[in-house]
Order: C-alpha cells, then sequence, then structure tokens
C-alpha cells in the first residue's frame, strides 16, 4: 500500500466502522474476490503483455468485477488523442446511456463520476520511458494532465482518476494538497495472491488480504462515488473517507502537540540542563539559550528518524539497519514500560543507542546498508552540548515512548508518522518556538511560554486552506506566462519548414518545466516553513503536469520523435548517479523509491525555494520540514544554508544607497569590494547547481557557502553597522560623539575600521578612540540581536547591478502569512 491520500489507521480500522462498509454483502464481496483471483490466476506474473492486451486480460474485467458502466477514449478538449484517457467510468448504465445521447464526446465527462488511464503489465508508474516514443513520459504525470482537462470538460463534476498497469491500482484526487503524492496505491495482484510474484517477507496475510480486497472494491467501486444515505451533507463516500482522515490527522496532532507542551519539552530541557557536564551554576543566559537549543534539535532528530522510518524512507526492512532502528529501540521501551518495569535514573544505554543511530543515520553504515544523510541535522560539531551529553534511560524513554505512542482509552496505540503530513508536524514543533528557558538562580530550570514569542520572531501558523489559496494566486500566473510562451513558441515553429527534429531541439529552450526551476520564490517569515514545503507540492505537481502537457502540444513533432522535456534527462541522470553510487558502496535503496516525483521535488528544494525567519530554530525547524519532504533514498540531505536564512527581514540595508551616504562622508569605497559580490554570486550559482546526489557534493556545497560568508563578512558587517547606528537613538551621546570621529577619519577610513572593529589609526589610547570602540561595540551587539538582514548579501544571486542606483532583480515571488495581530 502506497501513497498520502488516506490513513493507514482509516483503511485499516475506521473504515470498518463507516456505514458503507458495514452495508458491504458478504456474498457480494466472495464473488468479486473469486473474480479477481480467476483474473490473475490466468494471468502469467512475468508477461511481457503490451497495454492492449493487459487492458483485455486485467484491466477491463476488473472494472466490470467492480460494477462500472465505461465508455472508451472520450476526447477532453477536441484536440486529439493525446488529451483522451483510455476509460470514462459511469456509477450505472443509465448515466452511461445519457452520456451517449450527447452530441460531443467532451460533453459526455458531465455524466460520469472518474476516468481511468491503463499502462503495459508492470510498467513503472512514476518514471518516463525513453524507449517507447509513444509513452515517454511518466504515467503519474500523464494522469494528473487529464485530470485537469476532465475537471474543465466535466463542469468539475470528475474529480477521480484510476491509473493502472494492471498490478498496481491507483486512486487519485484532483482536490489533494499534492495531486502526485496523495494518492491510494493497492497491489491488486498480490491482494488476489497471484502465483510467481516475488517473495515478499512483509506480504498480506490472509486476513489482510480479504480485508484490503473490500477496500478495493469500496473505494475503486462505484459504492464510493455516490452519495450516502445516511450522510446528512448528502456525501460520497470517498468524501467522508477523506474527512475523517484529516479529521484523524488533526486529532492525533492535537493530542502529540498538548504532551510535547505539557510534559515532553520541560522534562527534557530540566534533564538536559541537569546533567550538561559543562554547565555553569548558576546557568547564565547563553547556557539557558544552548539548553534550549539542545533540547529543540534533539526534537527534531527524533521527528526526523520517526518519519523517515515510518514512511521506509530508512531501510528499516534490511535486518542489518533495523537492529540499530528507532523503530526497534521504542518497541522495546514499549515492552518494558508495559510490564511496569522501571528505568535507571543513571545509566544511559538508551541515550547512547540513539547517539549511535543518529551516526549511521548523518555519516552513513555500508555494512548497514546506510548512505549518509547528514545536511547538518546530525552533525555533532554544530550541537557539541548533545554530544557530549548522556541522558538517563528514565529520561529517554519516557521521551521516546510519548513521541511513539498515544493514549486511547485505557490502551496506548501506536501513532504512524507516516499518515501525518509534514505540515501538521510542523505545526506542532513550531509552538516550541513559543518558549524559553529560564533559571530560578539555584541551579533549577523551567520552560516559561512567552505569549508573542511567535509573532516577534515571525514565525506563525496558517491554516492549510488559506495557506494554498495564497500560493495559487500567488505563483499560478507566473507559471501560466511560461506556460504561454511555450504555446506561442510552438505555434511559431509549426510553421517553418526546417527539419522536425532541430525544431523540437530548439523547442527545449523554452520548456514550461524547466522554466519553472528558474523561479526565485520566497517566504520572509517561514516559521516551520509549512508555505514552503505546500509551494514544493504545488510546483512538484505543475512540473511533472507540463511535463506531460508540453508533450501532447507539440502535435506537429513526429510520433517516432515525439517533444520531451529536457528534465526528463536531468531527473533520468540524477536517478542513475544515486543507483550507481549506492551499487558501489552496497546501500539499501529501493529503485522503486527514486520515482521522477521524488526528485522533482528534490530539484525544487534546491533552486527555487528561499526563507527567512528572524528565529535561527525557526530555520533549523524548517529545514527539517522540507529534508522530510524532499527525502530522496540514497541521497544526503540537501545543503540549504545558502537559501534559509536565519535573520529580520524587514530591517536591513541596501548597498546601493548606504554608498552613496558613505561617499557623502568622504568614505573611500573601494571597487574591488563590491567585486566580493560578484564572486559570491558565482559560487552560490555553483551551490544551485550541485544536485547533492551524493556526501562528496554536499560537502562541497557546504565549503563553497562558507567561502562566500568569509568573502562577504566585510560588506556585511558595514551594512549590520549602518543598521543599527540608524537604530540608535540620535541624541545618544556615543552616537553622536563616536561617529563624528569616525566619519572625520583620523582614525582611519569608515570601512576599514569598522571591518576591522577597532580604530586603524591615530592613538588608540585617545578619547575619540574609546568613544568610537564604544560606537563599533554597541552597533555590533545591536546587530547581533536583532539580526538585521540585508538581502543583497544574503541572497547575492537574485541582484545585478548592486552598485549602481538602479539594481535589478528580486524574488518572482513572495509568499507567507497575511499581517495579524491580536485583537
Amino acid at each position: 500500500m502506497q501513497g498520502k491520500l488516506f490513513t493507514q489507521d482509516f483503511l485499516r480500522e475506521g473504515i470498518q466502522e463507516t456505514d458503507a462498509w458495514q452495508r458491504l454483502d458478504p456474498a457480494d464481496l466472495a464473488q468479486f474476490r473469486a473474480r479477481i483471483e480467476a483474473i490473475f490466476g490466468a494471468f502469467p506474473a512475468d508477461s511481457q503483455a503490451n497495454e492492449a492486451v493487459t487492458e483485455t486480460e486485467i484491466i477491463f474485467p476488473v472494472l466490470e468485477a467492480l460494477g462500472w458502466a465505461s465508455l472508451p477514449q472520450q476526447t477532453a478538449s477536441g484536440k486529439g488523442r493525446q488529451d483522451v484517457p483510455d476509460v470514462l467510468l459511469f456509477v450505472d448504465a443509465a448515466a452511461k446511456q445519457a452520456a451517449l445521447a450527447e452530441r460531443r464526446d467532451e460533453q459526455r465527462y458531465r455524466r460520469g463520476v472518474a476516468i481511468v488511464e491503463c499502462k503495459r503489465w508492470q510498467r513503472p508508474l512514476d518514471r518516463g520511458d525513453r524507449t517507447d516514443p509513444l509513452d515517454a513520459n511518466a504515467p503519474s504525470n500523464q494522469m494528473l494532465r487529464y485530470l485537469s482537462r476532465v475537471e474543465v470538460a466535466s463542469e468539475r463534476t470528475i474529480q477521480w482518476g484510476l491509473l493502472t498497469n494492471g498490478r498496481y491500482w491507483r486512486l487519485y484526487f484532483q482536490g489533494a494538497r499534492s495531486r502526485s503524492e496523495e494518492f491510494l496505491e493497492l497491489d491488486l495482484a498480490l491482494l488476489a495472491g497471484m502465483t510467481g510474484l516475488p517473495a515478499d517477507w512483509f506480504g498480506p496475510t490472509d486476513q489482510d488480504a480479504a480485508h484490503f480486497l473490500a477496500v478495493f472494491y469500496l473505494l475503486f467501486g462505484p459504492a464510493g462515488f455516490v452519495p450516502q444515505p445516511s450522510d446528512p451533507e448528502n456525501r460520497a463516500f470517498l468524501a467522508i473517507a477523506l474527512a475523517e482522515t484529516r479529521r484523524w490527522e488533526a486529532r492525533v496532532s492535537q493530542d502529540l502537540g498538548e504532551l510535547v507542551f505539557e510534559r515532553l519539552f520541560p522534562r527534557l530541557v530540566a534533564a538536559i540542563a541537569e546533567h550538561d557536564p559543562a554547565a555553569p551554576r548558576p546557568h547564565t543566559a547563553d547556557d539557558l539559550d544552548a539548553v534550549r537549543r539542545a533540547a529543540l534539535i534533539l526534537l527534531y532528530r527524533l521527528l526526523f528518524v520517526l518519519y523517515a522510518e515510518d514512511r521506509n524512507l530508512l531501510p528499516v526492512r534490511d535486518p542489518r539497519y533495523n537492529h540499530y532502528s528507532l523503530r526497534v529501540i521504542r518497541q522495546k521501551i514499549a515492552r518494558h514500560l508495559d510490564a511496569n518495569a522501571v528505568f535507571s535514573a543513571s545509566a544511559g544505554r538508551c541515550y547512547r543507542a540513539l547517539k549511535d543511530l543518529f551516526q549511521i543515520i548523518g555519516q552513513g553504515d555500508a555494512a548497514l546498508g546506510v548512505p549518509p544523510y547528514n545536511g547538518g541535522l546530525f552533525d555533532d560539531r554544530a550541537h557539541a552540548l548533545l554530544e557530549r551529553l548522556t541522558l538517563p534511560d528514565a529520561v529517554v524513554a519516557e521521551l521516546i515512548d510519548g513521541l511513539s505512542r498515544r493514549p486511547v482509552g485505557q490502551e496506548r496505540h501506536w501513532i504512524n508518522y507516516r499518515d501525518l503530513s509534514v505540515q501538521q508536524l510542523g505545526s506542532i514543533y513550531e509552538r516550541l518556538l513559543e518558549y524559553r528557558v529560564v533559571g530560578d538562580g539555584a541551579g533549577q530550570v523551567r520552560v516559561s511560554p512567552t505569549i508573542f514569542a511567535r509573532k516577534g520572531s515571525g514565525s506563525y501558523y496558517t491554516h492549510d486552506d488559506l495557506v494554498q489559496l495564497l500560493i495559487r494566486q500567488t505563483v499560478g500566473p507566473l507559471l501560466a506566462e511560461r506556460a504561454e510562451a511555450f504555446e506561442r513558441q510552438v505555434e511559431a515553429l509549426a510553421r517553418l519548414r526546417s527539419p522536425k527534429p532541430q525544431r523540437v531541439r530548439e523547442l527545449q529552450d523554452h520548456d514550461p518545466a524547466a522554466a519553472i526551476l528558474e523561479l526565485k520564490i520566497c517566504d520572509p517569515a517561514m516559521g516551520s516553513g509549512h508555505f514552503l514545503v505546500s509551494l514544493v507540492d504545488y510546483l512538484a505537481d505543475q512540473i511533472l503536469e507540463r511535463m506531460a502537457d508540453s508533450t501532447a502540444r507539440v502535435g506537429w513533432a513526429d510520433a517516432a520523435e515525439p517533444y520531451v522535456s529536457p528534465l526528463a534527462r536531468r531527473i533520468a541522470d540524477i536517478r542513475e548517479r544515486i543507483l550507481a553510487s549506492s551499487q558501489a558502496h552496497g546501500w539499501t535503496v529501493d529503485p522503486a523509491q527514486l520515482d521522477d516525483r521524488h526528485i522533482v521535488r528534490r530539484m525544487i528544494l534546491k533552486r527555487v525555494i528561499f526563507g527567512v525567519d528572524k528565529n535561527p530554530m525557526a530555520v533549523e525547524l524548517a529545514k527539517v520540514a522540507l529534508w522530510l519532504h524532499t527525502f530522496t533514498v540514497g541521497a544526503p540531505l540537501s545543503f540549504l544554508d545558502h537559501h534559509l536564512r536565519a535573520g529580520d527581514a524587514l530591517y536591513g540595508e541596501r548597498i546601493d544607497k548606504v554608498l552613496d551616504e558613505l561617499r557623502a562622508f568622504g568614505a573611500l569605497f573601494q571597487i574591488n569590494e563590491l567585486a566580493r559580490i560578484a564572486v559570491a554570486t558565482a559560487s552560490m550559482n555553483q551551490i544551485a547547481d550541485l544536485t547533492d546526489v551524493d556526501i562528496a557534493e554536499v560537502d562541497q556545497s557546504r565549503r563553497l557557502f562558507e567561502q562566500i560568508d568569509a568573502e562577504l563578512a566585510p560588506l556585511h558587517k558595514l551594512l549590520d553597522f549602518w543598521q543599527a547606528l540608524r537604530w540608535l537613538p540620535a541624541n545618544d551621546p556615543v552616537r553622536q560623539r563616536g561617529w563624528a570621529d569616525l566619519a572625520s577619519g583620523r582614525f582611519g577610513d569608515v570601512i576599514d575600521v569598522i571591518n576591522a572593529g577597532a580604530v586603524v589609526a591615530g592613538d588608540p589610547a585617545s578619547d575619540e578612540a574609546r568613544t568610537i570602540q564604544a560606537l563599533l561595540r554597541q552597533t555590533r551587539e545591536l546587530a547581533e540581536r536583532e539580526g538585521f538582514l540585508s538581502w543583497a548579501i544574503a541572497f547575492p544571486t537574485v541582484w545585478r547591478h548592486l552598485d549602481s542606483g538602479q539594481p535589478r532583480g528580486g524574488f518572482d515571488a513572495i509568499v507567507g502569512n497575511p499581517p495579524w495581530d491580536r485583537m
């Protein structure tokens, strides 16, 4: 079972409580199962059947067994075969007859409820096939395209699509948050007990097979698409199932959030403060902040591993890794607690097991089949407190069990992180940014909520429906412009007489899917990354759909050499590099987990996404959310420091304005200072071009970024000083006297002094020099506290001609929370 459209809890348990399930006739289910088993029993698993044979022998008989009435190949937009899904489904024969009475094909969609796209036996559903010019695009991309067109043709009547290669059957929903990710896939051949399939130790039991065949019958058959008589809103069963899934997700995230806020986080903070061997007594403000950061990073790491293991992104099915996995650790803890056993208040076995696991994930372990995934989250050098610390088993056991199970009545049920969206998890952990750690002066610490912390730090949660609307309205027009430009080029080239292959190659420079990856979109107050995660989903859906759409648009290309988006080659190259590296190192990587949709998300993350937040821990949380959402099996976590920055998006300086003001004071700003920006821009572009498919490229990205920071440090100091100077009261004596003495030039050029952080000429012991030193210290502390963000220095690839009075460039779009305040 694959996909995120419905939760596993609902599909396994919740569905049995619905009226539709309880009305299922056991005799009908038995007859359906017998027919499905007969269909697959008569078909060889190793067949090389083409699409037509697969349709005749498998797909059409299954549709008939489900009870569908259907029509083949109904044109959706009048533009030819490329716009035609294979099958249009009707709930009954009467609806089909009404459709046949329509004069035009596209009008028949108003009578249907779903479409079906068929593929040859076991054809991969998420990959293009370069060996077949007639089927070059990924079938899942075609489904996105068909759903968009059928939605229009049916006047929004049709929102559902079935995609199948005979063995795997998928259900797609046009209104999903991410159409390319939120589908339901069932292995119908495996459920039918087909002989000749590869052995699967994790395959379904006979009881599971019977249950999920009933699930298939209900969700993929006409019964799921008709209004339910017991529902007061007259909803179809699929709509009810979606609502129940969202309700479960919200309930679990609420329960988990309350536990984290009220118990787990406060106790974790107290334990870290108590067991840090290097902590001062009493705790200083810096030490308390370090404790808070360590607690958050530990929670972020656990969140990452829980999510990655439950989604099989880490190789939990490989016994080599599973022995060290968090899944095994939490199962042992649960058994211990359920037996009313106690955990030691001094021994640190559990924490050491966690540290070993984090090292395995961060650095990789070929002996266990694990590639290195470290993108900074598991870097011990960046989190020294967690490295030198050892927490007692009693603390770690409570923490892990609290994150793993939730009370339901008198029992504790496992939380399946597979069924929680990254956005929901982000909202839970973002609320922790409201808390600060305070000491009582006697060595004890506690967590204290600050009511306006999220407003002050720029992090605040927005409802998902509003997020989707804002992204569509903001980014949608940009994508439409690029699609229209491609269409104009298609029409212009159609009129030429040059060889078609040559025209196809020329057209690739205008590819609408590739053009999306050239966008630069920023959330200036990203918090947990909610907007950015949703933006990745939206752009991924659009890229995948436009890859299929562009092929269909170029109707004049030869059938043997159709237009194929250049992204197809780039995606295939990345996949081949990851697989080659995995094979060379002996890592456990399932090629099926390296589909186009996963790789496209990774490409979007590295090239398009930018974000800022004043709270450094919000930046770290956003990284975790984006890493989880774009996790690519076999490839390390992408380097993100160049695009996700900590700083105050509202306060920073423009280089051109500061230069004008400095020149008025006679400061000597050398042209080679501006050359630093050009160097940084070139290096930033190198980082964007690196795919980070192996740890060497991630390390190269990190080294380039460190060089950029060093190169831009003088400009950064200058702009911070200038912004801080504006913040100081005009009548502040240090500001008045210090700036006057500094601007006089008697103690060195203004820029040289600011860069050095000290006077570079004159008598350093004079009163004037000491006043300048006081001013430099005051502005430096203010800049560090407020985190001023000078956009040109933070993101040098976004602007051009910064030394002129008319700098060019900027982001293509800004997304994020609308203004808010407490009323």
